[in-house]
């Protein structure tokens, strides 16, 4: 009795604490299958709390005591039900509450992650007390136990060997079905998962269990393409009245994500639209207006899912993983408008609203986020250079002009500025006297006054009218004297930019020599701008074409390069990758031109040949190994000195694997070839090509820091 209503009803409750205490801080996260068993195992944990008998003479271990968490509270009290009430009298047990004092020490050890020590006191009461009551429920947490220690196999073993028997403890069929699901997720055994799944939820006897249950089966029907099964599921989970609410309203949800796959249908949205209405569902608007958006986006409304991604990040306690899917989602549709500078800030806010940075998804966004910066500074150079072969291309007359205009619209929005600074200031000085007026105004002349210089309100005021009257003195005695000087410095409103200053002298900014000087003068600092233009296009063009498969932009990009006269070396790839894009657009009229081009100005060319020979290339592909296998072969014959052998399997290998990530790593060991045969300027061609067309891998990084050592 002493064991039951005492040590055992304490350690009982202290184990439910802590299980409350695991339930309440646990977060799922409902975009990947949930856990069966929402439990997280702190990996190396083996700590094992050695606890000290408490003594009413010892007020040091009493405090000791309080500080344990529950479940380790729970432990010293199963601990103190054996040691101090075990009867083991003849070999044979005479309290029949001992094997549940072990079996409460089992559970307590399972949650603080000691599986070792969980495992010897389930053992434990299956070998001494085989007639228990609690040993079906034992049965089963020493399985859960030995899943835990990667022991699948047994798990499975010790539970089919229970099913054989006829009668269950009330809960121990459900949680026998449960546990062996979770032994075969951990197998990766999707079918029997489910099965068991199922035959967990046709015994059920927990509400939250099954719930959760259906809920995991509905995600992984949706894995498996079943998506009428999956439907169903979820659809169960929101007709069962006992359900929790989190499983509900996730259910409603994971609805919507199967009609993502499938199509919109008409009811979809409204009943979306109906659960935000709902107020119980706040703490979920930020789920529920990102599947309102991605179903209007699927509709073609871009706008109005902009308007609710939006909607979807801005929602009071918005979870930071929704957030960043939410801003990503907006980012790729303003990517896909080509729109790439919002699209860029629109990734950025994923990168810093994204807990996690190393994983796949953020790794993927975080590269195609270098790229769009690269896009932009690229677009700045050539939107600055375009501007000054604008200028280039004027008479000096047409230059002064030019910038004349220019000073006087930048003279215009000056004195704008200025009036509404001017404005502000007015308004500021007029609220702070006003506001001063109407407290003194208001104020109850029943109530105490407070000394003047305790309210800035009625000091800024006297300020303003002692200035009236008397102008800015200096702190001088006899301040008041008529021969004082008063000095009135005057505000100017607005600052006549037409005008000359106190100085007579003319700000630099409004002369027009101030620019036409810093215009670039020699034909060396000339081309050094339009070299610098013709490669900014041709960068910006393949990142278009290879990077964000954006082939009419690509197109756009490089034809305008053709326009401007570009350099000799650049004319040969811009017209070949001009071929390649319109061959993907189908645009075979176009294709043949810029093909034709290639073949008859550079019949020699590694590209010619990749145009005139693609069976060729075709054939070599399916005959050669993996690009990473070719490569290391090729650079096992540059290793053994053969380096003419090298170029010419480098030039055979870049025909082969064009458009492959190794094409880089062929070019640098191309260029380094290149240098042993033909020497030092054939080295810096290659390395200036290499930069030129691959600027944004390590290869490419590579020769630009060999490129200044060799300067």
């Amino acid at each position: 009795m002493t064991t039951e209503y005492n040590i055992l009803y304490d350690g009982n409750l202290a184990f439910q604490k802590g299980l409350d205490e695991i339930n309440n801080k646990y977060e799922d996260n409902y975009w990947e299958i949930l856990p069966i068993e929402p439990l997280t195992v702190e990996e190396g944990k083996i700590d094992v709390p050695v606890y000290k008998k408490p003594s009413n003479k010892n007020k040091k271990a009493k405090k000791q005591t309080k500080n344990l968490s529950s479940f380790e509270l729970a432990e010293e009290k199963a601990v103190k039900a054996v040691q101090k009430h075990s009867m083991k009298i003849g070999g044979k047990e005479r309290n029949s509450r001992i094997d549940e004092a072990f079996l409460l020490l089992g559970k307590s050890r399972y949650y603080t992650s000691r599986f070792v020590p969980a495992l010897e006191a389930f053992n434990y009461v299956v070998k001494n007390y085989p007639e228990a009551s609690l040993i079906d429920e034992t049965i089963v947490w020493r399985a859960k136990t030995s899943i835990r220690m990667q022991n699948e196999e047994l798990a499975i073993e010790s539970i089919d060997k229970l099913l054989e028997n006829e009668e269950f403890s009330k809960g121990v069929l459900e949680d026998a079905y449960t546990t062996k699901a979770l032994a075969y997720s951990q197998l990766d055994s999707v079918y029997l998962v489910i099965e068991n799944l199922h035959k967990a939820v046709d015994a059920s006897e927990d509400p939250e269990k099954k719930s959760r249950n259906l809920f995991i089966l509905g995600q992984l029907y949706r894995q498996e393409n079943s998506l009428n099964n999956s439907q169903q599921a979820f659809q169960e989970i929101v007709a069962f009245k006992k359900a929790p609410y989190k499983y509900k309203i996730h259910a409603e949800i994971e609805k919507v994500k199967n009609f993502e796959l499938v199509g919109v249908p008409e009811e979809a949205i409204p009943q979306l639209k109906k659960l935000i209405a709902i107020r119980e569902n706040r703490p979920y608007l930020d789920e529920l207006y990102y599947h309102l958006a991605i179903l209007e986006e699927n509709r073609g409304e871009e706008d109005v899912a902009l308007k609710y991604y939006q909607e979807s990040v801005h929602a009071k306690n918005a979870k930071k993983y929704q957030k960043g899917l939410s801003y990503e989602k907006a980012g790729d549709i303003y990517f896909d408008n080509s729109d790439y500078f919002l699209a860029s800030s629109y990734y950025d806010s994923v990168l810093q609203t994204s807990g996690d940075l190393d994983t796949k998804r953020i790794r993927k966004l975080s590269r195609k986020k270098q790229s769009l910066e690269s896009v932009l500074v690229f677009e700045e150079i050539i939107k600055r250079n375009d501007s000054l072969w604008e200028v280039f291309a004027m008479s000096k007359e047409e230059q002064n002009k030019h910038f004349e205009n220019y000073i006087e619209t930048l003279k215009a929005q000056e004195k704008e500025a200025a009036e509404q600074q001017n404005f502000l200031n007015q308004l500021q000085e007029y609220e702070s006297t006003g506001i001063a007026v109407a407290s003194s105004d208001i104020q109850p002349k029943s109530s105490k006054k407070e000394w003047y210089f305790y309210n800035n309100q009625t000091v800024t005021y006297g300020v303003q009218e002692y200035k009236k009257r008397w102008g800015s003195r200096e702190l001088t005695d006899n301040w008041r004297w008529s021969d004082k000087q008063v000095v009135q410095i005057e505000k100017v409103d607005i600052v006549d930019n037409n005008n000359e200053g106190t100085t007579g002298e003319v700000p630099e900014k409004y002369k027009v020599s101030y620019y036409t000087d810093q215009l670039p003068s020699t034909m060396r600092e000339i081309d050094s701008i339009s070299k610098l233009r013709s490669i900014t296009y041709y960068q910006l063009g393949l990142i278009y074409k290879e990077q964000f498969k954006d082939y009419e932009l690509a197109a756009y990009t490089l034809e305008t390069l053709l326009e401007i006269f570009p350099e000799d070396k650049l004319v040969l790839g811009t017209n070949y990758h001009l071929f390649r894009i319109y061959e993907t657009m189908g645009d075979q009229e176009k294709a043949d031109y810029y093909s034709g081009v290639v073949v008859r100005r550079f019949p020699d060319s590694v590209f010619a040949q990749m145009i005139l020979n693609p069976d060729e290339v075709t054939s070599g592909s399916k005959n050669n190994t993996t690009p990473e296998g070719r490569y290391r072969e090729i650079y096992l014959v540059y290793s053994s000195g053969d380096y003419v052998q090298t170029i010419y399997d480098i030039s055979k290998a870049l025909r082969t694997f064009e458009g492959s990530d190794i094409v880089p790593k062929l070019e640098l060991l191309n260029a380094y070839a290149l240098a042993r045969v033909k020497g030092k300027e054939a080295f810096r061609n290659a390395l200036d090509s290499i930069v030129l067309n691959y600027s944004n891998t390590d290869e490419g990084k590579k020769a630009k820091e060999l490129l200044k050592m060799l300067k």
